[in-house]
């Protein structure tokens, strides 16, 4: 357990990511705020929401793995610049297993209350994940 109101945004962030990365989707929990929303385009979803979503993408890229590439950090905010590979290993958006890699990159931004992510709104190139596992047919 971690002391949010001691602990920078940035390394609760990567908390957020490591429990991601490892689908300890529990420990997400100890990590935002009881009314924290996700922002994906339109989408505004919560806690229990984004676990289905992540638990999703994770089947069909079951070792999926984001890493934290840049971060700027300004008042209540945290910007994360990452990118995510995985191996495409199980059916996703209708497309057959293909076995091949997937690099994918994005940015998100925090917002912080009381040293716990309350909100999040994620941009990701979705066309870029599509392409790379379309068979084509």
């Amino acid at each position: 357990m971690i002391n949010p109101m001691a602990t920078p945004p940035r390394d609760v962030a990567a908390r957020f990511l490591e429990a991601y990365n490892s689908a300890a989707w529990g420990l997400l929990d100890e990590l935002v705020t009881p009314d924290y929303v996700h922002h994906n385009g339109e989408q505004a979803l919560d806690l229990a929401q984004f676990k289905q979503g992540a638990a999703w993408i994770r089947s069909g890229l079951p070792d999926l793995t984001i890493e934290l590439e840049d971060t700027v950090s300004e008042g209540d905010r945290l910007a994360v610049r990452f990118v995510g590979r995985g191996t495409h290993l199980g059916s996703l958006a209708g497309e057959p297993p293909t076995g091949r890699p997937v690099v994918l990159h994005g940015i998100f931004i925090y917002r912080f209350e009381g040293g716990l992510i309350a909100e999040d709104w994620e941009a990701m190139d979705e066309q870029q994940l599509l392409r790379q596992i379309s068979t084509g047919s």
